[in-house]
């Protein structure tokens, strides 16, 4: 790992283990880097199959979030996006997430036990067994692979017109009465007729972060931008047909 992105770009494409072993091993080596992390540089794209089944291959083989001009600014949109992740996998809403909500939620990624164990002991920087809404923002700027990893960051950012497609198709299922706006409790039937284990104070904390204007509804241009930016939310809400 010590030898940085290209060392192990290359080890990826040369290995003779199977695909999900050898990135498995590269995406251990990211977590384990120092605290820049990798930023792998025009790697090959590839379509996904309808079918997914996500490693954390995929941490290594999709684009990062977008650069803003100002550091300052490209901090605050990883905080953002952070924090509308944070809100997804805190499934009871108490402000923290433990080892088995992180668990459970990247589980549905296909990530492994060792692979969570590693992103949650990583984060929680106290050891108190939690990590804590700012643990988590400081661990998405300290492991860099995970800002492009399925199930935490802006995964399969390749595919952004079938994601908005995909958007506009489960905007239309949550919008229940037709009038082109989501409210509050036709986001929380929405949810809760897939993912009955959410909280209300969950479902309040999602609402939130996707009503960017905070005018109490969700228009569609604002759940199309937080669905094509965040894996997390559309594992969370459902899948369009284009599902990535």
């Amino acid at each position: 790992a010590s030898q940085g992105p290209q060392f192990c770009w290359k080890l990826l494409k040369s290995s003779t283990m199977n695909f999900s072993s050898a990135a498995t091993v590269l995406f251990m080596a990211c977590l384990n880097a120092s605290s820049s992390g990798f930023v792998f540089v025009n790697p090959p794209t590839q379509r996904i199959a309808r079918t997914f089944v996500a490693t954390p291959a995929k941490a290594l083989a999709t684009t990062s979030l977008h650069a803003a001009s100002d550091p300052d600014d490209e901090i605050a949109a990883i905080h953002r996006n952070a924090d509308a992740t944070f809100a997804i996998i805190d499934v009871d809403g108490g402000g923290t997430l433990s080892r088995a909500e992180l668990t459970n939620h990247l589980s549905v990624s296909g990530y492994n036990t060792e692979t969570i164990d590693k992103i949650f002991n990583k984060m929680d920087v106290n050891k108190d067994d939690e990590i804590s809404r700012q643990e988590f923002r400081d661990g998405m700027i300290l492991l860099t692979a995970l800002q492009s990893a399925p199930g935490l960051g802006n995964y399969n950012a390749e595919f952004a017109k079938e994601m908005c497609e995909d958007a506009d198709q489960v905007f239309q299922s949550a919008d229940a009465d037709g009038n082109g706006e989501i409210d509050k409790e036709e986001l929380r039937s929405h949810i809760g007729r897939s993912f009955a284990n959410y909280s209300e104070a969950a479902i309040d904390e999602i609402f939130r972060q996707i009503d960017a204007n905070s005018d109490g509804t969700i228009t569609q241009e604002e759940f199309r931008d937080a669905f094509c930016k965040s894996s997390a939310l559309r594992q969370a809400i459902g899948e369009g047909p284009n599902y990535k």
